[in-house]
């Protein structure tokens, strides 16, 4: 059964060897202080307070915090190179601000004429994805620069196989603009109870609410259906997609940003499996720990508080593998799940709280199928002795990434990556995004 799971778990980027990590788990249901996650072919064998770790595996101190990899069920991954973006006044629904001068000359115009460097742009957005906690993402390219980074859970994540574009997820951008193909596509996975994730109902006025009846009437609100945004919906229209089995994935960045309010998250909890997610760069946050930050800022702004911090946390990890229905593959630390996980330095904050407000240099490792991809190279070379790692910088944090199996073995570097998109974007006087924004 072990060889077996390794088989089924086993992503491009897995490191094949077995080694301990000591720490206080959060997996994230509970927190087991002084626990262990003993981890074989990228693959959790054992997790908890009295793991028997076998002769000469390595165990690794963490002291720190260690947690599930983060899920990002709302990306749109080749626009997070482009720099911060407002339409320069709030907009009714994503169609006024997509309509704007502003979004053509700074980003649609441009990410046209950028299509050429759609790999580096891949490449760079899953780097900066792990860097904000995330193991898994969707908005991918169907490129084979997907392969060997962060799992791209709508094109190829590692969990069905070796071959690319075999996911049962679907993303929708429109999904009340579909062709007559593509619509049959959406409800065949909903009747095989596979996922779809549809944008719907941004904005917050009468266009926006009126997209929760269309998709009632392309017989779209079942279960497996995931609505992003959601903002004009009220208590009754949860009510209807919580007894329909539809998940829904909250951005409240975005949403204020752009709309100046989010959604109704106070009635969406009481009905539906809520998953947190950041959007884009451009008007959302940079990855899931800068978006999980903003919520933790507005919940606390709220009386009485929607949410405590280990909901939070759930949101970012078990709530989003359920709506993917990849809970028994990833989103806990526990015994046959993928060995996607982040550890962040031990503090005296909660360790829910540690999370949400970990500092770039707090992050220690960020890890997919057991082999660390980002954090410190001490860590990283601890954990991985092998590993080859790039030093970068993030906000003055000097960490590291291992890049060695992007692009499907390839191992295109980061400095490679970063170095071609800076000269074409100077090609189109446009300045580029970082990892993250500075103080």
């Amino acid at each position: 059964m072990r060889s077996l799971l390794a088989i089924l778990f086993l992503a491009p980027a897995a490191l094949g060897q077995t080694y301990a990590l000591r720490g206080t788990l959060i997996t994230p249901d509970e927190v087991i202080e002084n626990g262990v996650v003993l981890v074989k072919d990228g693959v959790i064998e054992d997790a908890g307070a009295n793991v028997t770790v076998p002769d000469n595996v390595n165990i690794v101190e963490t002291h720190g915090f260690i947690y599930p990899g983060l899920i990002d069920l709302h990306n749109h991954l080749t626009w997070n190179a482009f720099p911060r973006w407002s339409a320069g006044t709030l907009t009714r629904n994503r169609y006024e601000w997509q309509a704007t001068d502003s979004y053509a000359a700074r980003l649609s115009g441009y990410q046209a004429k950028l299509r050429d460097a759609g790999c580096d742009l891949e490449r760079f957005a899953e780097v900066k994805a792990l860097v904000w906690g995330a193991t898994s993402t969707v908005g991918s390219l169907p490129l084979v620069c997907t392969k060997g980074l962060a799992r791209n859970l709508d094109y190829y994540s590692g969990f069905f196989g070796t071959e690319a574009a075999k996911e049962p997820l679907q993303y929708r951008v429109f999904p009340l603009e579909l062709k007559e193909s593509d619509e049959k596509s959406v409800r065949d996975a909903l009747a095989a109870d596979k996922p779809v994730i549809a944008h719907l109902c941004e904005g917050v006025d009468a266009s926006a609410a009126r997209e929760l009846r269309m998709a009632r009437a392309h017989g779209f609100l079942t279960k497996g259906f995931i609505i992003i945004h959601g903002v004009p919906l009220k208590d009754k229209d949860f009510a209807e997609l919580g007894k329909n089995g539809v998940g829904f994935v909250w951005s409240p960045r975005s949403n204020i940003e752009l709309y100046g309010a989010t959604a109704d998250v106070a009635s969406a909890k009481k009905y539906v499996t809520l998953a947190i997610a950041p959007d884009w760069s451009p008007s959302g946050s940079n990855g899931m720990l800068e978006e999980m930050r903003y919520a933790a800022i507005w919940n606390d702004q709220q009386f009485p508080p929607v949410f405590t911090n280990k909901e939070l946390v759930q949101m970012a990890t078990t709530n989003p593998a359920k709506l993917a229905r990849l809970d028994s593959k990833t989103g806990r630390l526990a015994k046959g799940l993928a060995a996607d996980y982040v550890i962040v330095r031990a503090s005296a904050r909660d360790p829910y709280q540690a999370l949400i407000y970990a500092a770039h240099d707090d992050v220690l490792a960020v890890a997919v199928a057991g082999r660390p991809l980002y954090g410190d190279e001490t860590m990283m070379k601890a954990i991985n002795p092998n590993a080859r790692v790039e030093p970068i910088s993030v906000c003055g944090a000097a960490k590291a990434v291992d890049m060695s199996d992007s692009d499907d073995g390839k191992g295109i570097s980061f400095a490679d990556t970063k170095k071609n998109l800076i000269a074409a974007f100077r090609m189109f006087a446009l300045p580029m995004a970082g990892l993250a924004e500075c103080p």
